[in-house]
């Protein structure tokens, strides 16, 4: 028996058919009424295909939510100008801030500083994969289900003020960096086309972004400073360009 639904994620609608339930209740939260898109369906080569790419041994069902999200981002950067970017994702005051790292170097970490320096003012909206789109010529960043170890997110979407890309150090420092270093930096975290169409689109969303996008590059430490000193550049080079 195929277990069935409706999402909404991203800002489109689809139909998702899957062998397990798992996908399922981990989507709950973005359920929809409206008229799908375009539907999505798993088979057991697709979940293989997941495991054989995945470091790490994983149960069907999380693999077949893999699947899923593949499929998703997939249709997405093909039809619906966007992509999955890893990266923690926080608004400030309606505006995204949008922290990349390779795993391990602390962008959960530092999104969480943003919130405790920040309080309720900074909303999580995704803290491990969120889907970035253009639409209307302008770029948002959407929360999914897919949000890393601590669960954090938010059914929600942000204008994108600002990218940083993070490194570790022991002073604090951030500098604004021409799109030509940080186009580097999305292609690595970014979950890129199969195909050399795919391809070229993502390159073209990627130009898109950086002449509407401020970058920087922060190295820091764990502590409040970090965050602040952050968040003044960001916000003001960034967020009040």
């Amino acid at each position: 028996m195929r277990m069935e639904g409706k999402y909404k994620i991203a800002g489109v609608v689809f139909g998702l058919k899957t062998k397990y339930a798992y996908t399922h209740r981990l989507c709950e939260e973005y359920q929809s009424d409206e008229d799908e898109m375009f539907a999505i369906e798993t088979d057991d080569v697709s979940i293989k295909r997941e495991e054989e790419a995945s470091e790490q041994v994983f149960p069907p069902p999380y693999l077949e939510s893999l699947a899923v999200y593949r499929q998703l981002c997939n249709r997405i950067l093909s039809d619906y100008d966007g992509f999955l970017f890893h990266a923690s994702a926080v608004a400030v005051d309606g505006c995204a801030y949008l922290f990349t790292a390779p795993s391990g170097t602390g962008k959960s970490t530092h999104a969480r500083l943003w919130r405790e320096l920040l309080g309720e003012r900074a909303v999580m909206i995704n803290d491990d994969k969120p889907i970035i789109r253009c639409v209307d010529g302008n770029f948002y960043v959407y929360g999914t289900p897919w949000n890393g170890k601590h669960r954090l997110s938010k059914n929600a979407r942000a204008e994108i003020a600002a990218i940083c890309e993070l490194t570790r150090g022991e002073k604090n420092e951030i500098v604004r960096i021409p799109p030509a270093e940080m186009i580097r930096v999305l292609m690595n975290q970014s979950l890129r086309g199969e195909d050399g169409e795919s391809m070229l689109k993502l390159l073209d969303l990627f130009d898109k972004l950086a002449k509407k996008t401020a970058f920087y590059r922060l190295k820091c430490n764990i502590s409040e400073e970090a965050a602040r000193v952050a968040y003044e550049a960001m916000r003001i080079k960034g967020g009040e360009k």
